[in-house]
């Protein structure tokens, strides 16, 4: 079952994403800015602030339900609700893993030896070296480029072109846990060196957007928050390591 599983997948391999320093958050004001009409999720996205990030891994792609499925079969892991019998539903193995909670996500990484990205990392990778670019391939939307605005659900991973460090779906297709609590104000007392995140909290950060989603919300530095026991159909994940 594993081999089977695994050949119908595509695989998700870890690529290197060079140590950098970055501009994170929005750098772009609008007059909704000024007169505080821009949603408060819409302002979660600022101040700016320039961050250092180590060298590390990132999956090139968000983990499918193949890949899942030979961990909830390996570790008896319970499997997503939306699952018939326990098992990925026909034709759905090369679509991204939804429905899982944070927790699942870190257990699955975990059990690959890796880890959740940090949100500054993650935001590092989807900005594939771009500095103040509003999405990871330019300045510019364009549909053609990735899933989002449908309501048909995810898509299988990898169909679009990658990003400059050879990632795909950094916007759209499902958002990604990272393993950031969410803190309002944590982007103006964040250290600039690689920053672990908030000690605590109640919700997690979710980034990228999905396919759910407008242009405004796939960009690369839009942040959003869910409880981490939520699942959901728009929700995903993709796995990090530390770099020796």
């Amino acid at each position: 079952m594993h081999l089977l599983l695994l050949s119908a997948c595509l695989l998700a391999e870890p690529v290197l994403i060079p140590a950098g320093t970055f501009t994170m958050g929005r750098t772009k004001l609008t007059s909704d800015d000024a007169t505080k009409m821009r949603p408060q999720i819409l302002l979660d996205d600022r101040p700016t602030h320039e961050v250092s990030i180590s060298a590390f891994y990132l999956d090139t792609h968000e983990v499918t339900q193949a890949e899942y499925a030979v961990f909830v079969k390996e570790k008896k892991h319970a499997p997503p609700y939306h699952w018939v019998a326990g098992k990925v539903p026909e034709g759905g193995e090369k679509l991204p893993a939804y429905n899982v909670s944070w927790d699942d996500a870190r257990a699955y990484c975990a059990a690959q030896g890796a880890r959740l990205p940090t949100e500054a990392e993650w935001e590092r990778a989807a900005r594939g070296g771009l500095e103040a670019m509003d999405y990871p391939w330019g300045d510019k939307f364009d549909a053609k480029l990735l899933r989002s605005g449908v309501e048909l659900g995810p898509q299988e991973v990898g169909k679009y072109r990658p990003n400059a460090f050879g990632l795909f779906d950094m916007a759209g297709n499902v958002s990604e846990w990272v393993a950031d609590y969410f803190d309002r104000e944590y982007y103006a007392r964040s250290p600039a060196s690689d920053p672990p995140g908030p000690e605590s909290g109640i919700y997690r950060v979710i980034r990228g957007g999905a396919w759910s989603d407008a242009p405004r919300r796939v960009t690369v530095y839009f942040r959003n928050w869910v409880r981490p026991s939520q699942r959901q159909p728009n929700i995903g994940f993709r796995c990090a390591k530390s770099a020796p």
